[in-house]
This record gives C-alpha cells, structure tokens and sequence, in this order.
C-alpha cells in the first residue's frame, strides 16, 4: 500500500517532466549575448520571434541545423566592425543537457583593434545544462563537464 502512495505522488512530478534539449532544438535561430568562443561557460539566448523588440540592427546570432552542425556570428549592417563567427556541432545528451564542440573559429573586421582570427582548431567546450528563462533559454556549462580545451 506504502508503493501505491508514492506511485501516486511521483506521477505528477514525473509526467510534468519537460524535455527541455528538444524544446530549445524546435527553434532554428536564437539571438545570443555572445559568439561561442573557447571560453564560452554561460549562453544567454533569445527568440527573436516571440521577443521582437529585442532585434538591434547588430548583435549575435546562433543558427542551429538539423544536421547537428551550428554557426555561431556577430552581425552589423554598416560593416565597420570586428565581426567573430565560429561553427560546431551539438548534441543532444538527455533531456536537459547538450554538448557542444568549435570546429573552427574566425574573427576579421576593418576597425582598429580587431585582430584577424582564422583558428581551425576543434574544440570540446564539454557538456551544458539548459534552462529556461522568461527570454528563451539559459546555456550552463556543466562543472563535472570533462572538456578538452
């Protein structure tokens, strides 16, 4: 009888489970508070769709496709700017976590200051979790993620 009653409590908490990976993947094109770096530990995103008041006319942008393939950019329309882009690969790990990897990263621009970049060196940027926010989603680099920088 105990069984019955915790049965019957879990249910709720387990049918209400979100998988949070294939929500976020349903969405092609987010707005970010940065290109996806080597460095990167915390991704901020945003749908521009459902946020449009958040458009500029420059910021970041992060396109995922179903080929499990990403790109990751800084946009501007006047083209004086320092303009970094990188390109991965994502996986889904469970339902509220991905993996992410660079495969290569770039950085040119005509401004001063902004130093050409062509590194085509692949990175682990290891496992992170993700969150939803009242914006979009919340990218959290997992502390126990094994990444090989």
């Amino acid at each position: 009888m105990k069984n019955f009653f915790l049965a019957l409590f879990l249910l709720p908490i387990i049918c209400f489970a979100q998988d949070h990976v294939s929500e976020f993947l349903k969405i092609d094109k987010w707005l970010t508070n940065e290109v996806i770096n080597g460095q990167t530990k915390e991704l901020y995103l945003t749908n521009p769709r459902t946020h449009p008041e958040k458009i500029k006319l420059s910021g970041n942008i992060l396109t995922l496709n179903t080929d499990g393939t990403f790109a990751s950019k800084y946009y501007a329309p006047c083209g004086y700017d320092c303009f970094p882009s990188s390109k991965g690969t994502f996986k889904k790990m469970d339902d509220n976590h991905i993996h992410l990897r660079i495969d290569s990263f770039k950085q040119h621009g005509p401004t001063r200051g902004c130093t050409p970049i062509d590194d085509p060196t692949q990175r682990d940027l290891g496992i992170f979790q993700i969150e939803p926010t009242k914006e979009g989603y919340r990218l959290i680099k997992s502390p126990t993620s094994n990444s090989n920088p």
